[in-house]
């Protein structure tokens, strides 16, 4: 079960905060949207988002009469085709918005989503927003990076400590919104006692690393968590809005 779940939202060095998050402990969805397009087009990508992810899975809860836009994929849990179309729908709405409108044009979000459902856990992604686990002292990333230099990572042409100064390390490969139809990262995982899992925007996981991260984690409250981990980002002069999910289990 969870013992607690919080979610914190910050502008860090920039005078406007783009990024959204939602923390809905009764439909168990936990997300993290960080918008882009600057001039207000960002925030309103990441809300349009927020609200199309909420409003799917708040309409399919406990449904099985359930009508699926993109197709049905059999290889994901009932759970991981819900989460995958509500990200799928949440596209739509940014594309079509951006579409409507020259004020909007170029505008997208990334998404990281988190589904609850008992001692199951189905995650999300597009972008470059991330879920971890700590488990056992350990911390592991659940979630791709849709960026150039991460895919060069995966393709053996740049190693992990080459990505952190190469020019190309914040230009995304995918993000919702930036195209009728898009490819989302999911996968399920089975919740252990004594887990937590963090959402986060790149503005938190691009400043502070992962070895100091995970042991920010072990703390009495998903608040006091979150509060370090903003600290940790801002003390080291993060550019970016900054936004922390953290689910703790019993």
């Amino acid at each position: 079960m969870i013992v607690d779940a919080f979610g914190m939202s910050d502008a860090g060095s920039r005078d406007a905060n783009e990024d959204r998050i939602l923390v809905d402990n009764v439909l168990g969805l936990y997300v993290i949207c960080d918008g882009m397009g600057g001039h207000h087009r960002g925030e309103v990508a990441a809300e349009l988002a927020i609200s199309a992810i909420r409003h799917f899975i708040e309409a399919t809860k406990g449904r099985l009469d359930v009508t699926w836009p993109f197709g049905y994929d059999f290889d994901l849990s009932i759970d991981g085709n819900r989460l995958g179309t509500s990200v799928r729908l949440a596209n739509r709405q940014v594309w079509r918005r951006a579409e409507q409108s020259i004020e909007y044009a170029g505008m997208g979000t990334t998404i990281a989503a988190v589904l609850v459902n008992g001692d199951q856990v189905t995650i999300a992604n597009v972008g470059d927003s991330r879920v971890y686990r700590l488990r056992g002292g350990a911390l592991t990333r659940l979630t791709v990076d849709d960026t150039m230099v991460d895919s060069m990572v995966r393709r053996g042409l740049l190693t992990p400590e080459e990505v952190l100064k190469h020019p190309l390390r914040n230009v995304l490969t995918r993000a919702a919104g930036s195209q009728d139809t898009i490819d989302v990262h999911l996968a399920d995982d089975t919740v252990q006692p004594g887990d937590v899992f963090l959402l986060s925007s790149d503005g938190l996981h691009g400043t502070v690393k992962d070895h100091v991260i995970g042991p920010m984690l072990a703390c009495d409250s998903g608040e006091e968590c979150i509060t370090r981990l903003l600290e940790a980002a801002k003390n080291a002069g993060g550019p970016d809005n900054i936004s922390a999910v953290v689910l703790r289990y019993s």
